[in-house]
């Protein structure tokens, strides 16, 4: 599966939240009033409470309270993890006080610095640094996009290479959570952990 069929997989992937900038105004009113619903049921194929998930030659363990998205893996997408059970906000918008954890692999770019640079062009990114857990060596990046005015997306995204391939993890969550510090010992549990095929 190539990026772009990965994309249209996803519904709730990073391209289309950027896309959906202009209904964010109806999302963020609807996280502050009830009246008003956000997107109810829950994602199909949410599997809670530990156990495994594998696809894309990695193998992860969900933490405690985090589910899998079971359909995205089966339709050979990337192991998608959520605290929330996956109910998005409308426009598959993060609610308030949700993170998901996105596990992918591609083939290794020759220029990762250069390749990192690339993908996250159009956010605010910190300085890329290098990243070292338990054998995985690679690169980290912390960066930010703004979906509308004072509503900002956070990210950490760290990436392994490993032989013709690099793996992927992303932690994505509102800028300002409370509990980021929580998120991003998950995310670093979750690569420490993680079996590299």
């Amino acid at each position: 599966m190539d990026l772009q069929q990965e994309e249209r997989v996803k519904g709730n992937s990073k391209t289309h939240r950027r896309q959906v900038s202009c209904a964010l105004l109806l999302v963020l009113a609807s996280a502050w009033n009830p009246a008003i619903p956000a997107r109810a049921q829950q994602a199909a194929g949410q599997n809670q409470n530990g156990g495994f998930a594998e696809s894309r030659g990695v193998r992860v363990q969900v933490p405690p309270g985090w589910s899998i998205n079971r359909n995205l893996i089966a339709a050979a997408g990337p192991v998608a993890l959520t605290n929330f059970g996956g109910v998005y906000l409308r426009g598959g918008i993060l609610p308030p006080g949700g993170a998901e954890i996105e596990v992918t692999s591609i083939r290794l770019p020759a220029d990762l610095q250069g390749f990192v640079r690339n993908e996250l062009r159009g956010t605010v990114l910190d300085p890329v640094r290098p990243f070292s857990d338990s054998g995985k060596v690679g690169l980290q990046a912390a960066y930010t996009f703004d979906l509308s005015a004072g509503a900002v997306e956070k990210n950490v995204a760290i990436y392994i290479p490993r032989g013709a391939v690099l793996y992927k993890f992303y932690l994505s969550y509102w800028n300002g959570d409370r509990n980021e510090a929580n998120l991003i010992n998950t995310l670093g549990r979750v690569v420490r952990e993680a079996q590299l095929r």
